[in-house]
C-alpha cells in the first residue's frame, strides 16, 4: 500500500517558499512519480482558491493532471 499524506495549503506554497521549497518539490515529485498519495482537505481546496496566483496555478495542475491527489 502507498504511504499517504496530508499537504495542508502551505504544502503547495512550499514550492515558492525558498525556507521549504526543495522538500515541497521533492513530495511533488514523489507524487508524480507515483511514490506517495497526496491527500487533501475541502478547507486546503478553498484556501488554494484564494492563494497567490502562482500557488492557485500549481495547485491546479496536480489536481488536475495527478492521478494520487485525493480529497
Amino acid at each position: 500500500m502507498k504511504t499517504r499524506l496530508y499537504f495542508d495549503t502551505s504544502v503547495f506554497g512550499g514550492v515558492y517558499d525558498e525556507e521549504i521549497e526543495e522538500i515541497s518539490t521533492l513530495l511533488f515529485e514523489k507524487v508524480k512519480l507515483g511514490q506517495i498519495i497526496c491527500v487533501y482537505s475541502d478547507l486546503s481546496e478553498t484556501e488554494l482558491k484564494n492563494a497567490p496566483e502562482n500557488v492557485r496555478n500549481f495547485s491546479l495542475i496536480y489536481q488536475k493532471k495527478i492521478p494520487n491527489l485525493l480529497r
